[in-house]
């Protein structure tokens, strides 16, 4: 079968088969519960002095690492808290150790696929970026790119994709899990301005509702009770209620993740007679959305007098500390309840609720996705690369026109492929692969996910401007302009011919069985990524992109020795990788086949009797004989123009010499 033929519709349902066939494979190397994937000797490299484990008995996905009774922190996966994906979309496992603090305790990577690294002699470099969190608190949010950070998330040189997912994975799910155990408030909460102080009396302080007082109520027809309620932590509120030393004070005793309130009340007793005994009180809790806190004797600290100007004194007035094992959320509502033990009354209990002056809340925005913060630091570059391709595009609107003067187009095409090279390829290391596709095609399985093709704003970018400009014109805008091998390639060629070397083409006949060998390549990739991506990455290293691109040829000499080759044989045929075996350019030409127009100028005697244009065209994409004689085969056409600069040419186009000489005579 020529698979050359194959209809697009053909393609897509080969692809949708596997997708349902194989649709789990892509997860089945990490399995199991964490307890099993880790071992003693990375628990001791966290956390050196424990003594035992145990499952977080709300989530076992988070294990607790103890020495006796003492908590010394967590321990737990990317891949069970975040379903870690690398940008080829195959699963990776990062495990993690977080101290009670909030710091790193470490984090170790134990599975990957990903293929810029796989067999790759800087697989090192990402295990060291990796570990180089320790020590990073994750509730500063993930740091971004500056010399005097922990970490920096472009340090692994040419693997800014892998190691920013990895990046973040890290300190997402580190997140979450500091969620699950209730370690500090979620990085999104509101922030209260703890340091803004003001100075009120007592009238002003319950007129801004820092203190809520209930001036009468009753529970028992010959008492008259009243009740004042307030949240301590801010020094707005503390320095007032308590004065500043005092207050100063109490903080320092608390830990910082502790809250406080005061209660005080005449009439009825809210601690009642019986908590000494029980050290339990059982009058008073404080309630929460569904979280309900009752206080003990040891949360409690006994006040004399409140300091506020004119506040009226007080019977009972008691601090309670409120500890940060019940999430309790301070920015948001809550109430204390103030429960009658008498059974013979009517009134069983009295509810008073407690809202902060919004003038101590800091509203905190959610924090930007990482990939707006890459591409904040890249806009520079991106703006480069959009002024690059609106050129192209202006070429192509244009090149009817351009392709008039033959010279001034070499010099273009020379200076375009070589910005190319350069700066997309060498520089900014913007070379679309396989795996581009890969993620793409794989979006069934592995859910669509849109930071993970944002993750690299130059890739992206690229990658859209691919797919727009296949389905509108073919392969050959890509392929011909913004293929930094290609442009190697090619330059190469130019240089070769300057220095008289001839180019050697097989013949014609084999060209089109010659073709089917890249979308073979292609099916089998895409194949072979459902059962396993590493030997998909395996297969794909027959693309030398990351060799002669990403790595600057520093790699080991036998993928340095089959870029060379492919250099090589550049000088004496005219892209032949592109042509014959690159899979990328195989999808793209699958995709091209959809497309809306070519733009590209024939005339009648195109073929027939004319055959100049089959003799320029470089890589010979218009046959000069059988039954596509003079056709220019776009999914084979790298859009050098060649054809066009022949087709405007009245001294080589046939029809045109004869047009000229007709008018002479």
């Amino acid at each position: 079968m020529n698979i050359q033929n194959l209809s697009m519709k053909n393609f897509i349902h080969f692809i949708f088969i596997f997708t349902l066939l194989f649709s789990q494979s892509c997860f089945a190397e990490i399995t199991g519960k964490i307890n099993d994937r880790i071992d003693n000797k990375l628990i001791k490299d966290f956390f050196d002095s424990y003594t035992y484990i145990v499952n977080n008995k709300n989530d076992e996905r988070v294990i607790e690492i103890y020495n006796d009774n003492e908590l010394l922190g967590y321990i737990f996966s990317t891949w069970d808290m975040v379903k870690s994906l690398g940008y080829d979309r195959s699963p990776y496992e990062i495990i993690v150790g977080l101290n009670i603090s909030g710091t790193i305790a470490g984090a170790r990577l134990t599975y990957h696929n990903e293929p810029l690294f796989e067999h790759d002699i800087s697989e090192s470099d990402l295990l060291e970026y990796i570990e180089r969190t320790k020590s990073i608190n994750i509730a500063n949010g993930m740091s971004r790119a500056s010399r005097d950070k922990p970490i920096r998330p472009d340090t692994v040189h040419r693997g800014t994709i892998s190691s920013n997912l990895m990046h973040e994975a890290i300190f997402k799910s580190a997140r979450n899990a500091s969620l699950l155990v209730g370690l500090f408030q979620s990085k999104y909460s509101n922030k209260i301005d703890y340091l803004k102080t003001k100075e009120m009396g007592w009238d002003e302080l319950i007129k801004n509702k820092y203190v809520i007082f209930k001036n009468s109520f009753s529970f028992d027809e010959n008492i008259d009770s009243q009740l004042a309620i307030t949240y301590l932590n801010p020094r707005a509120i503390g320095y007032n209620i308590l004065k500043k030393h005092t207050h100063d004070k109490l903080m320092a005793s608390l830990s910082a993740k502790d809250n406080i309130i005061l209660i005080a009340g005449n009439g009825y007793s809210y601690k009642g007679d019986k908590w000494r005994n029980t050290k339990l009180f059982n009058r008073i809790r404080l309630i929460q959305d569904q979280n309900i806190i009752s206080f003990k004797a040891s949360d409690h600290t006994r006040v004399s007098k409140i300091q506020a100007k004119d506040s009226p004194k007080f019977k009972e007035i008691s601090i309670f500390k409120i500890s940060s094992e019940y999430n309790f959320d301070p920015t948001k509502s809550w109430y204390i309840e103030i429960i009658n033990e008498n059974e013979t009354a009517n009134l069983k209990s009295l509810i008073i609720p407690y809202v902060l002056n919004k003038e101590l809340i800091i509203e905190s925005n959610k924090p930007l996705p990482m990939w707006v913060n890459i591409w904040l630091d890249s806009k520079f570059r991106i703006l480069i690369l959009i002024t690059a391709l609106l050129i192209l595009c202006l070429i192509t609107i244009f090149q009817e026109k351009i392709s008039k003067y033959r010279k001034i187009f070499r010099y273009i095409r020379i200076s375009y492929l070589s910005f190319t090279l350069i700066w997309i390829g060498w520089y900014a290391g913007a070379q679309l692969s396989i795996f581009n596709i890969l993620s793409i095609v794989r979006i069934p399985i592995t859910g669509a996910d849109l930071s993970y093709f944002l993750i690299d704003p130059l890739i992206f970018i690229i990658l859209v401007f691919t797919i727009l400009s296949t389905l509108i014109l073919g392969r050959g805008l890509f392929c011909g302009w913004l293929c930094p091998f290609g442009a190697l390639q090619e330059l190469i060629g130019f240089i070769a011919k300057y220095f008289g070397i001839k180019k050697k083409e097989l013949p014609e006949k084999y060209y089109e069985k010659l073709w089917t060998i890249k979308y073979f390549i292609l099916v089998t990739i895409i194949g072979v990524s459902f059962f396993s991506m590493e030997t998909a990455s395996n297969i794909a290293e027959i693309e030398p992109f990351k060799t002669s691109i990403m790595r600057h040829f520093n790699r080991g000499l036998p993928y340095v020795s089959y870029a060379v080759i492919l250099l090589i044989i550049s000088m004496f045929m005219e892209r032949g990788f592109c042509r014959f075996i690159c899979p990328l350019g195989g999808s793209l030409a699958v995709l091209g086949k959809i497309r809306i127009t070519d733009k590209l100028k024939r005339r009648q005697e195109c073929g027939n009797p004319c055959n100049l244009c089959s003799t320029s065209c470089p890589v010979k994409a218009i046959p000069s004989s059988g039954k596509r004689k003079g056709e220019i085969i776009m999914s084979e056409c790298f859009r050098c123009l060649d054809c066009q600069l022949e087709y405007t040419d009245d001294k080589r186009c046939p029809p045109l010499v004869q047009i000229r000489k007709n008018q002479v005579i």
